[in-house]
């Protein structure tokens, strides 16, 4: 563990409180308070990282078994064997007339306490006894006050002491010989747990000694010096509201840009000795630029000091090597960041190496650097950052990612036990991996387990419990599995609420989360409004320039779009698109994605001539970044294809078809429901040019993927039958066709109800078909029912629901006409059809 100078954050703290009680607040002054508590997260952090290091030496050399063999004892009733007469008193004297008591009987006992312990521990080479006083009159009242309303007899340790053991064996000797005596009522193992809140471990005894319950405490040497000024650290931490769970990049999720830059320019001018954590500062700012350069000059120091050993194998060099090590991996981070992921992995596999041989291959560094380096192959995301076309993954390198994920839940597992946190994470991690994967099915238990590991260990509302909820109800959303789904983001939106308070970053994702869910459901009314609360809150955090900023305009506008709302759309894409260029530069993964939607606004406005060169830089930006073949690259290529088969250009569009399909097979494998979707779109082009001989095999090919992957009644098959019913109608199928669009409308009424957007377009298929058969009169229920939906849905003027009711009027002559027998050419087909 770096070295921390805890009396340096204190006289630090002192000072800022003084300067907070005469001065005006500024935003120097908030800064300078939000660095302390930015060091003082790390410092927290520092110190369970040390135990969790100690904790796998013990497991590795064998000292954990030993430990753990120590069998806890828990007594029903804990308290003080003497019982104090106290009805004729008051609720406040009865406090102090316990503490005087009790406390005077603590006095009599800890003679007998300590003798006691001395001979149990009498041999200097594995004990030191500390005798220490017995506990003050005020942390007695503040512990019976605050553990056990008020209740005195119920505090075990007024009379303590503390036995420090050099060996896990020293420390079991003790326990046995402790046990000998005729009443212990409690035994505490804290080495029986795979995770503690603080990282310290010990073992507490409760033995009754001249008739008053004392408390031994037996710790192990390395734990107990290692914890020498950690109850100061706590003690300014909970102060300043700092808690364990936290990370010091959370800070920045509540702080004004004026802040940050402010904490930045401080630790830039080494303000009280801060110049280190400067390029942590810049990172977890979101100023990934200056953050490189600060994290490549942090690595060239650490590998010329880790040059200047000239003996690879002393204990200063290792830790040297670990330094440089630790240097490396953040500067993979940072790059990771910036979409760098060709340079990142390279760094994350020779990181890899040398912890290999620094760690050994099962050290739970090992298991963080095997996730790290997987999430970067697989680049997965905690929030919906909503697509006005496909989703695009990041990297999806998903054969190299998947044995790396397995081997650091595996180490974990083996170090750490089963209900760990750090299990929990990898858990979740592989949830994700595999949920990318279409894997919905292999998923679903992961995510039950690392929800339960989290609930058991940090409680039902942390904020862990809510990204794990918000993960699992994703996975089932994209099943289908609605109704389960739907619970899982309103409790992890509430959580987060509980948790942060109304106006908080991980409030505005979790708004975000539901509101995607929402408009899946074709709930634009509810959803819209959730999203303008998500953005203002991201805009009043993190003021207008942030990329955060940028997702939430994004995310709206996908609504927005969505109900039609076109002129209302187009601006908040064209500042989303901007802010992104200022931020990361043309040439970024996150810019080529807002260049994507925005050219499929520009289309639906009927703007192509603008949309084609957006479809085309986005794409050549996926390719720079990714290479050629990546499914980013597919995705574009796809959003390419698709434009141009809509503007009649077949013979352009077929190639990136083509390609795409190819690129997609090669990432996900043949079966994967991506690989179905550009299957389904290739197929749409070969309807689009009346090649339908070719078409319905493709589009029977993609169902049978659809159905594979995700089982018969998922959406994605209402929408294939709804394409294969089309391509048959054009052949002259009608009876076959017919039962295509009946299964159709009853898997989406099924799935969203009997009011939502996709079965108006059921509806209005099905409509077309009998009115391209004449069946006017048959075809009239089902275009009112869709005109109501849509009315309902995307209001009056929306561009559905207007060719709707259109075509509904078309109809309603035709069927005039028919019962008069004046029947003419068809003309129905005005209505149109809903091909996906």
């Amino acid at each position: 563990m770096a070295a921390v100078d805890i009396s340096e954050l204190l006289r630090l703290e002192a000072e800022l409180k003084s300067s907070r009680a005469r001065e005006t607040w500024t935003v120097s002054l908030d800064a300078k308070v939000n660095l302390l508590k930015y060091l003082q997260i790390q410092t927290v952090l520092q110190f369970q990282a040390a135990y969790d290091d100690m904790y796998y030496e013990l497991h590795q050399t064998g000292g954990l078994d030993c430990l753990r063999s120590i069998a806890p004892v828990r007594s029903t009733g804990v308290f003080q064997p003497k019982v104090l007469d106290l009805q004729d008193c008051g609720q406040d004297d009865q406090l102090e007339k316990q503490l005087e008591f009790y406390l005077a009987d603590a006095e009599l006992a800890k003679a007998c306490l300590d003798e006691l312990v001395m001979n149990v521990a009498h041999d200097s080479s594995k004990y030191e006894v500390q005798c220490v006083e017995i506990k003050s009159r005020e942390s007695t009242r503040r512990k019976a006050s605050t553990g056990y309303d008020g209740d005195v007899r119920k505090v075990a340790d007024m009379a303590r002491v503390t036995v420090i053991c050099a060996t896990p064996e020293a420390l079991k000797e003790a326990y046995l010989a402790i046990m000998e005596l005729p009443e212990v009522l409690r035994v505490k193992n804290g080495f029986n747990s795979d995770w503690m809140p603080s990282g310290y471990r010990d073992v507490k005894l409760n033995p009754v000694v001249n008739d008053h319950l004392c408390e031994i405490q037996l710790h192990l040497r390395g734990f107990f010096e290692l914890k020498g000024g950690q109850h100061a650290v706590y003690e300014w931490a909970r102060e300043l509201n700092v808690t364990t769970d936290m990370r010091s990049k959370d800070l920045f999720k509540n702080l004004s840009p004026e802040v940050s830059e402010e904490m930045i320019r401080l630790a830039g001018q080494n303000w009280a000795g801060t110049a280190y954590v400067l390029p942590d500062v810049q990172l977890d700012a979101g100023q990934y630029d200056l953050a490189e350069k600060s994290h490549r000059q942090e690595l060239a120091d650490a590998e010329h000091e880790a040059r200047e050993f000239e003996d690879h194998d002393s204990e200063e060099s290792r830790r040297a090597m670990h330094g440089e090590n630790t240097a490396r991996s953040r500067l993979a981070h940072v790059l990771e960041k910036q979409g760098k992921f060709e340079e990142a992995e390279t760094i994350y596999r020779h990181s890899m190496s040398i912890l290999k041989k620094t760690h050994g291959p099962d050290h739970p560094e090992i298991a963080t650097g095997l996730n790290n380096w997987a999430g970067l192959l697989s680049s997965q995301h905690h929030e919906a950052n909503f697509s006005l076309a496909f989703r695009v993954p990041c990297q999806g390198k998903y054969d190299a990612a998947e044995p790396l994920y397995v081997r650091s839940l595996a180490i974990r597992e083996k170090v750490y036990g089963p209900d760990h946190p750090e299990v929990a994470t990898s858990l979740n991690n592989r949830a994700e991996f595999l949920r990318h994967q279409g894997k919905y099915e292999e998923a679903e238990p992961l995510h039950d387990r690392s929800l339960a590991i989290l609930e058991k260990v940090l409680g039902p509302d942390h904020l862990d419990v809510a990204i794990v909820l918000n993960n699992w109800a994703e996975t089932l959303h994209r099943q289908g599995k609605y109704e389960e789904a739907g619970p899982l983001y309103v409790r992890s939106l509430a959580i987060r609420e509980k948790v942060s308070g109304p106006d908080h970053p991980v409030v505005a994702k979790g708004l975000n989360n539901w509101a995607e869910f929402l408009n899946s459901q074709g709930n634009f009314d509810k959803a819209e409004p959730l999203l303008v609360r998500s953005l203002a809150i991201r805009e009043k955090v993190y003021g207008p320039d942030h990329p955060e900023v940028a997702i939430g305009l994004n995310n709206l506008a996908a609504v927005l779009f969505r109900q039609g709302k076109f002129d209302k759309a187009e601006p908040l894409l064209v500042r989303s698109l901007a802010i992104h260029e200022r931020v990361y530069g043309p040439d970024h993964p996150d810019v080529a994605s807002g260049l994507n939607n925005r050219a499929q606004l520009l289309c639906r406005q009927g703007k192509f001539e603008k949309a084609e060169p957006l479809f085309v830089r986005s794409l050549a930006i996926h390719e720079s970044v990714y290479g050629p073949d990546h499914p980013a690259v597919a995705a574009g290529l796809n959003n390419l294809a698709a434009f141009l088969r809509d503007q009649g250009k077949y013979e352009e569009a077929q190639p990136l078809f083509i390609r795409s399909l190819a690129i997609h097979k090669k990432v996900y494998g043949p079966g994967h429901p991506e690989t179905a979707t550009v299957l389904n779109n290739w197929a749409g082009l070969m309807k689009d040019k009346g090649v339908y001989d070719e078409a319905e095999p493709l589009y029977q090919r993609a169902q049978e993927m659809m159905e594979n992957a995700l089982g018969r009644d998922h959406p994605n098959i209402a929408t294939i039958l709804n394409n294969r019913a089309l391509v048959m109608e054009n052949q002259g199928k009608y009876e076959e066709a017919e039962p295509l669009y009946i299964r159709s409308l009853a898997i989406d009424e099924n799935t969203f109800g009997p009011d939502h957007p996709e079965v108006a377009a059921d509806l209005n298929n099905r409509a077309a078909s009998l009115c391209r058969q004449k069946k006017y009169t048959e075809a009239i229920p089902l275009l009112e029912r869709a005109l109501t939906i849509r009315t309902k849905c995307f209001g009056a003027n929306h561009p559905h629901t207007v060719g709707t009711r259109n075509g509904l009027g078309i109809v309603r002559k035709e069927a005039r006409a028919q019962l008069e027998g004046h029947v003419g050419k068809p003309r129905a087909q005005l209505i149109g059809g809903d091909s996906a």
